[in-house]
């Protein structure tokens, strides 16, 4: 996958589908003898994330490889699949996922396809955030790890499609939160090689670091506090913290984003009470909450609220 992309297509020779799937990841041939046969497809995506819905008319068999993991949501009459030792039926409404060096068999006929493919590289490194121990991404099966997670999946896989069908899906923060949540929500629906009790003891760990870390910055703001002594109140280093709040932070922000955005809002406070005629500044308003340099303030600042900093103090 490169940049940004776009594209709608309709397909009835099953023969040009190869190099479409290469496109994200996934080393498929195609076949049918269905005079009926057609295939169409909306994608969407980035280098981050590509999300895909397919109408799958008639009847096609498909093989192949994938070297990003790939889960296809499924609704439709047949959509039987054979990954190595595993097989199943997907057409009533499941999910299945496709991994690298798992070779795959799929017959399908009259179905709608809800993929979502996601870079091996990405999701590795949202594991080694999210579960604070950096071991290799292994899954241990092809289908979700009990219904209840099944349907999560579910729901993700039409809310990405909804997004995808959006214009919202053009804007680069909705698309990095749409795929913060199919990566998370990847990791825990589909089961994971390792023991589940260390990641989950890990991912508690992680959240009261960030509980706590988040309460030390909350309270000492306006002093002259530092990430690292943020760390410190948690009981952890500066790495792991930042990766707490990778975990748990909704935006995904760092510490020190964090503690920048609540320095921003005093700020923003600052300016909308302050009175030029009394001599209050932006510079000086800036300086009072960190920031040294009045034209990145500015720009932080416009970046949030959309003005100067200078137009909400005279405002």
């Amino acid at each position: 996958m490169g940049g940004e992309f776009r594209h709608d297509l309709t397909v009835t020779d099953a023969t040009v589908l190869s190099a479409l799937a290469e496109r994200t990841g996934m080393r498929f041939g195609y076949s049918t003898d269905d005079p009926h046969f057609s295939y169409q497809l909306s994608r969407a995506g980035d280098e981050h994330v590509a999300v895909s819905t397919v109408h799958v008319g008639g009847a096609m068999s498909l093989w192949g490889d994938t070297e990003v993991f790939t889960v296809a949501h499924v609704r439709g009459v047949r959509y039987d699949w054979q990954i190595r030792e595993e097989s199943g039926s997907a057409a009533g409404g499941s999910s299945v996922l496709f991994r690298p060096e798992h070779p795959s068999l799929v017959v399908a006929q009259d179905v709608d396809v809800t993929l979502v493919h996601l870079p091996v590289a990405l999701v590795q490194q949202t594991a080694d955030t999210v579960y604070g121990a950096r071991t290799p991404v292994a899954f241990a099966a092809s289908t979700s790890a009990g219904n209840r997670l099944g349907q999560y999946w579910s729901g993700l896989a039409r809310y990405g499609a909804g997004v995808l069908a959006s214009a919202a899906f053009d804007e680069p923060l909705v698309r990095s939160e749409l795929t913060r949540q199919l990566v998370v929500g990847l990791l825990e629906c589909f089961p994971l090689v390792g023991d589940p009790d260390e990641r989950y003891l890990s991912m508690e760990a992680q959240a009261r670091r960030y509980r706590i870390a988040v309460q030390f910055l909350d309270d000492s703001a306006s002093g002259p506090v530092t990430v690292e002594d943020a760390a410190r109140a948690a009981g952890t280093t500066t790495g792991a913290l930042v990766r707490a709040f990778r975990a748990n932070h909704p935006l995904g922000l760092t510490p020190a984003q964090y503690l920048r955005r609540i320095r921003m809002e005093a700020a923003h406070r600052d300016l909308a009470a302050g009175d030029p005629a009394a001599g209050d500044t932006v510079k000086d308003i800036a300086a009072r909450w960190g920031f040294a340099h009045p034209g990145r303030f500015a720009q932080y600042y416009r970046q949030i609220y959309g003005m100067t900093p200078r137009r909400t103090l005279d405002h």
